[in-house]
């Protein structure tokens, strides 16, 4: 009940007026969130054709949150089709339709066992079942069906196990990589390298986890990636939250 009420206190006139621009617009504020709104407003300007990919959902606050701004940015590509502006309706006239898909990986049992000595990623840690992250959507409004979907299980066994469904899940227009430890975030990086496309938004939650050193956790999961895959590259773009990065990919 708060956040509706929070919602439409900030939404008032008078209020915007008086609470400080990284409160009122999302973009400009430095949280899990207002990275979200940035990487769709990429997504959604570019016109990106793409699924939201996130790789360590937990109970999925981050989940339900980039569902919450991609319908927003949803509803503005709509309401460009009536603009009076001819470019805009005929600029979004092929795009506005389209749906974009949401896939959560995640093993629902919490982080796997790992020899990364971190008491924070330890085993077990940041579990929740999968009925419990189901509920938790359903009292959201986000029912499992064709545009949200989930996939259970260790990101290596899903890799090999569910190669049929991998193959028909849309390309990804943005990943949330927030698997916390290296083995995780490698696994889930094969599985999307095939899905990036020029201008897809990685973002990496944990990228400064482990006082940033470059032979431990995401940091090195992806600079294995990036030498595995001389036709990817990444540009930074930003950090948000505690000690995550967002990155630009491109495809050479």
């Amino acid at each position: 009940m708060l956040r509706p009420r929070l919602k439409a206190f900030i939404r008032d006139k008078i209020v915007r007026r008086l609470l400080p621009t990284e409160v009122v617009f999302g973009p400009n504020r430095n949280d899990r969130e207002g990275a979200l709104h940035r990487s769709w407003g990429h997504v959604f300007t570019s016109q990106i054709k793409g699924a939201y990919y996130e790789f360590g959902v937990y109970r999925g606050d981050t989940f339900r949150a980039s569902y919450r701004v991609y319908q927003d940015y949803s509803r503005w590509a709509q309401s460009q089709l009536s603009s009076p502006e001819p470019w805009r309706s005929r600029g979004f006239a092929d795009y506005a339709g389209y749906c974009h898909q949401f896939y959560a990986f995640d093993t629902f049992q919490g982080i796997p066992e790992n020899d990364e000595e971190n008491i924070t990623f330890a085993e077990g840690a940041f579990s929740c079942s999968l009925e419990e992250f189901t509920r938790l959507n359903r009292a959201n409004g986000m029912v499992e069906d064709e545009q949200i979907r989930y996939f259970a299980g260790k990101f290596s066994e899903v890799n090999k196990t569910m190669t049929k469904e991998l193959d028909q899940l849309q390309p990804a227009a943005i990943v949330n990589l927030d698997s916390d430890l290296y083995s995780s975030a490698r696994d889930a990086l094969a599985i999307v390298a095939p899905r990036l496309v020029q201008g897809s938004i990685l973002l990496v939650d944990d990228w400064n986890a482990f006082a940033a050193a470059r032979s431990s956790g995401e940091r090195k999961a992806v600079a294995e990636f990036l030498t595995e895959h001389p036709e990817i590259s990444l540009e930074s773009w930003f950090p948000y939250h505690y000690s995550g990065q967002a990155f630009l990919v491109h495809r050479h």
